[in-house]
């Protein structure tokens, strides 16, 4: 238990003390772990368990990550999402092996094995650095999508090269191939039933306790479940958060979403916090030290392994699909912001104690993880300014701003007539809170009326938006009539088609009013 309140109180001071200096709290959590290691200030540490990390951690955090993910953006950005995590993918762990194969004079399927335990990014730090930046919403959106998505491919095809390299299968590149397609296709399908099942459920619970604990039981559940079937539990714990958190913002009350939201946060904070402690107290520096030359080496392989997988898919895409194109300025801040955390070490660690040069190996993870948390992760933000890609719109700001006051005065409006109805608040308490919020309503839509005719570039910008929020509301009505038949399918399919072409139409407005979204180099006019 001291031990415990130990780790507290450092992650404590150590938030606060990044909050202060503005550095990513990833960041200092890893710096502060080192040196509590260094300087045996916590004595009795016990060494990061695979299993916790595998079991436990890994679900919460791809399933909150699902459940919090913006499905639409997703679904946008799907093409340029399933390249990256599936041939981007391909492409690291085989360029970063080659070269490792190469430059460290390892055996070719010891040197792939490695290249995927290197090629997995580390989804909190990118989750946590781009919910947080004001850069462009579809890189913002792809770079998500991809780094929830990306570990499900990487987690698989590493367990495929480990069973190589132990010797339990026989190499085969094909074989290799059918088993990452059929573990992924397979966790998608487990994730999707079971996040299906948890979100009717949770629709007839009407308990934000109950529901937590429904949330809980579908995150670990969809995981374990895929993994019993040699399937990829990753996949499966995104997509199952995805399905639930799609039920969640369509059909559970206010009060169960902020009920359920409020947990997952606090809940992947503290499993954040233990991860990248961990990272630095399981570090040891006298280990790295007798491996900084082949440390060093393959942070390199891992750069260049990376920008064959982002430049070579986005180069693919560009020719197949120019309307989806993803501007080269972009494409930049994916090799920076490749950050590796503690999945590389919790897999390294993971390798049987047989595995060819498992101490290399090891030394060698944690070395460039280490090194890419902290170089990495201290880059991004300057990266993403010195591309002038992070930017802060402030009339988009002040409209947010004014649009959540609405927002929220709103609800508490209708939340207020309800408990009057109830007969739980007096009559003069009501009279003196409805007018109170009557008055912020009216503020709010005042001041946004005042900056949509100050502003109409951006005004227009936010009635796209809305459109786009409508449009997504008659794709739902169709999908439910269809469903229940009170139309044809033939009809159906017709009218989502149209659908879909006033959405790309009003994607294609809303990207040439902004040359930042559609990839239009500041001082160029588009062709």
């Amino acid at each position: 238990m001291p031990l415990v309140i130990g780790l507290m109180v450092a992650a404590i001071v150590l938030a606060i003390a990044a909050k202060r200096a503005r550095m990513p709290y990833n960041v200092a959590l890893v710096v502060g772990g080192l040196l509590i290691s260094m300087g045996n200030l916590l004595p009795g540490v016990p060494p990061l368990d695979p299993e916790v990390v595998f079991l436990v951690c890994l679900p919460a955090l791809l399933f909150e990550g699902g459940i919090t993910a913006d499905l639409s953006g997703i679904r946008a950005n799907a093409l340029p999402i399933l390249i990256l995590s599936t041939l981007g993918m391909v492409l690291a762990i085989g360029a970063t092996g080659t070269a490792l194969h190469h430059l460290l004079a390892l055996p070719l399927w010891s040197a792939l094995l490695l290249g995927a335990l290197l090629s997995v990014t580390d989804t909190v730090s990118i989750l946590y650095a781009f919910r947080r930046a004001p850069v462009p919403p579809r890189l913002s959106g792809i770079m998500q999508g991809e780094s929830l998505f990306n570990d499900g491919t990487a987690l698989v095809a590493y367990a495929a090269i480990a069973s190589v390299v132990a010797g339990a299968t026989t190499p085969s590149v094909p074989m290799l191939a059918a088993r990452v397609l059929l573990a992924s296709a397979g966790g998608a399908v487990v994730g999707l039933a079971l996040g299906m099942l948890g979100g009717f459920v949770i629709r007839r619970t009407e308990d934000p306790l109950a529901e937590i604990m429904v949330t809980t039981a579908v995150a670990l559940a969809s995981f374990v479940v895929a993994e019993q079937l040699h399937l990829s539990g990753a996949i499966s714990a995104v997509v199952a958060g995805l399905a639930v958190g799609m039920s969640l913002r369509k059909q559970v009350s206010p009060q169960s979403q902020v009920a359920i939201h409020s947990f997952w946060e606090y809940a992947t904070f503290g499993v954040n916090t233990f991860l990248f402690l961990a990272v630095g107290l399981t570090t040891r520096p006298e280990t790295l030290r007798g491996y900084v030359p082949e440390t060093l080496i393959a942070m390199g392989c891992v750069i260049a392994g990376r920008a064959v997988a982002i430049y070579g898919p986005f180069l693919l895409l560009r020719l197949i699909r120019p309307a989806e194109a993803v501007p080269p300025r972009w494409q930049h801040v994916f090799i920076v912001g490749n950050i590796k955390g503690a999945l590389s070490i919790g897999l390294a660690l993971g390798l049987p104690a047989s595995t060819p040069g498992r101490e290399q190996l090891l030394a060698v993870t944690f070395g460039v993880t280490l090194i890419s948390l902290v170089g990495q992760g201290l880059l991004l933000t300057r990266a993403l300014k010195w591309l002038g890609l992070f930017h802060q719109d402030e009339v988009a700001l002040a409209m947010s701003e004014q649009r959540g006051r609405l927002i929220a005065s709103r609800a508490a409006h209708q939340e207020l007539a309800v408990l009057h109805e109830q007969g739980l608040v007096p009559r003069a308490a009501y009279d003196h809170l409805r007018s109170e919020y009557q008055v912020n309503i009216a503020r709010a839509e005042r001041e946004l009326r005042r900056l949509n005719e100050q502003h109409l570039a951006q005004g227009a910008k936010d009635l796209i938006t809305m459109r786009r929020r409508l449009i997504d509301a008659e794709r739902t009505a169709l999908q439910g009539a269809r469903r229940s038949g009170l139309i044809p399918e033939a009809t159906a399919e017709h009218m989502l088609a149209q659908l879909d072409e006033r959405t790309l139409s009003l994607e294609k407005v809303l990207h040439g009013a902004h040359g930042e979204d559609a990839g239009v180099e500041p001082g160029r006019k588009a062709s």
